[in-house]
């Protein structure tokens, strides 16, 4: 069970070309490159918004 104790976590590599902003309800993602983007998107689409504006 998550106690949710600290909020505002920022996750990378040590080299920051990665970065994962987790947050109540989803996740900021930036990737290392727009192909990089695509993969993730396609490889976990059950993730994504239904919503067509991806809101």
């Amino acid at each position: 069970m998550a106690d949710d104790v600290l909020s505002g976590v920022i996750i990378t590599d040590s080299g920051l070309s990665r970065i994962h902003h987790p947050y109540d309800g989803g996740a900021d993602v930036i990737a290392t490159s727009s192909a990089e983007r695509d993969r993730m998107r396609d490889s976990h689409r059950d993730w994504l918004p239904r919503n067509p504006a991806g809101l």
